[in-house]
């Protein structure tokens, strides 16, 4: 089942455009004001669907492909587009993309046109039913597409292989920070690094939270006053917390926010029990959320949840969060983290309150804005090889709901008409990468041009 391609129901900041580089090919003999009205109107379909796009000029001989070879083999782009506007001879796209094929391609066959009530052909299909077999053999990551530009039945196949084909490259780029390691012996937290350094693409950089603590006492009371005085106007803050909790914890932001410049990660994971949120007496909770706007975040150093929450936000360009699986009834989950959520997702302004129980230090405790969510998680197949688990579902305010011994959480109930325990089955933890919108269809092509099983609840 095909899902519809990305809508955000929140508005929030667009991801980056893709960057395609786009190869036409043709054959002697056809008319060349033909195929480079064609070449001009495939390059218009993309960028009208928000891609940037290099072109090439027409591949129609194996001088032309050897020229085009050496052109386009610095290009900097995440996939490649092979228009074939044509019939061609296979051997010249092979010598065009050789030095390209690891990454991405889409292979866009052209078709039939009518032109005063006849159909005409340049025999592109033939050209590119050759192609599609030899690219299946050489084991290309592509997708095959076919119709002729303007044709707009293209339009949700090509942008969803983009947005995947963009979080292809950025997965590829990506740096996870990770203090500390997993939390409390969750074995699902644990991961296999040169794994997922080798079929999902980003390096885990790790420190120990000592490094944290420490640059955050190294942090001025005149450095931290600004923001101090900005919580204090934008926050609803209980009387519980005292200035020095305010002090610690914005404190921490700044450090957190300072390790990300200097070790130059994209997103980050945090071991909060029990050496902050205990010895050191203050959990991450308040400063994640406000680094959340900013950069996926999550805590307990569960890196199998932060690599689906880094995919999701290449996808979408949005802000991600996380929630652990609290409850699962028949039609539906509640979600939510205790203490953390991106003060942007959250419903009014940012509700910040005190906690001794279980643990010790600010939590967030806003309730998430309504809307539509996909929800996933990265883990492992039992020979120990990645696997996602998506759903979708819609939001609504949770039932008044508190872990004992907890302040109430940000969180939400998700509705799973009938899937409840669908879901329930495929869990492969507690922790669950959040996203408004839905990014099923472009997670369901990220996995399929890695390699990597999906399981989706539908």
């Amino acid at each position: 089942m095909q899902n519809a391609p990305y809508r955000s129901n929140r508005g929030e900041k667009a991801m980056k455009n893709p960057k395609a580089l786009m190869i036409p090919f043709g054959y002697p003999g056809y008319p060349p004001e033909i195929l480079k009205k064609f070449r001009d109107g495939s390059r218009n379909h993309l960028k009208r669907l928000g891609i940037d796009v290099t072109a090439t000029a027409n591949v129609i001989d194996f001088a032309d492909a050897r020229r085009i070879r050496d052109q386009v083999n610095t290009t900097d782009c995440e996939f490649v587009v092979v228009v074939v506007l044509s019939w061609i001879e296979a051997t010249n796209v092979i010598e065009v993309i050789r030095d390209l094929s690891h990454k991405p391609i889409l292979l866009w066959s052209h078709t039939m046109w009518q032109e005063k009530g006849e159909f005409l052909t340049l025999g592109p299909i033939p050209g590119a039913g050759v192609l599609r077999q030899a690219f299946e053999e050489l084991r290309y990551k592509f997708k095959f597409v076919y119709g002729q530009p303007g044709d707009k039945s293209l339009d949700d196949d090509i942008a969803v292989f983009a947005r995947a084909a963009h979080a292809y490259h950025q997965l590829r780029r990506t740096r996870i920070g990770l203090l500390g390691y997993m939390s409390m012996g969750m074995y699902s937290a644990a991961f296999d690094h040169l794994g997922l350094l080798r079929d999902w693409g980003p390096e885990v950089d790790q420190l120990d939270q000592y490094v944290l603590v420490k640059r955050l006492e190294a942090v001025t009371k005149t450095q931290v006053a600004p923001l101090i005085a900005k919580a204090k106007r934008d926050w609803d803050i209980t009387k519980k917390v005292r200035p020095r909790d305010l002090e610690i914890t914005l404190k921490m932001y700044l450090a957190m926010k300072a390790l990300v410049k200097e070790r130059r990660w994209d997103c980050l994971t945090i071991k909060c029990q029990y050496e902050l949120s205990k010895e050191f007496g203050y959990t991450p909770c308040v400063p994640l959320s406000m680094l959340g706007n900013e950069l996926p975040c999550s805590c307990e150093g569960d890196i199998p949840l932060i690599a689906a929450q880094i995919a999701m936000h290449h996808i979408t360009g949005q802000i991600v969060a996380y929630g652990d699986i609290h409850t699962v009834e028949p039609n539906g989950v509640i979600m939510g983290a205790c203490g953390f959520a991106p003060f942007k997702m959250g419903e009014g302004r940012p509700k910040v309150d005190r906690t001794e129980t279980l643990y010790q230090g600010l939590a967030n405790c806003t309730i998430y804005k309504e809307g539509e969510i996909t929800f996933a998680r990265m883990g492992y197949t039992p020979d120990r090889k990645l696997k996602m688990h998506v759903a979708f579902g819609k939001t609504h305010r949770p039932r008044a709901f508190h872990e004992i011994g907890c302040l109430p959480y940000p969180s939400m109930e998700v509705d799973l008409p009938g899937l409840g325990d669908q879901f329930a089955q495929g869990m492969l933890s507690q922790h669950y990468s959040i996203v408004y919108g839905d990014c099923r269809a472009e997670l369901r092509e990220l996995l399929r041009l890695s390699d990597i099983e999906g399981v989706f609840v539908e």
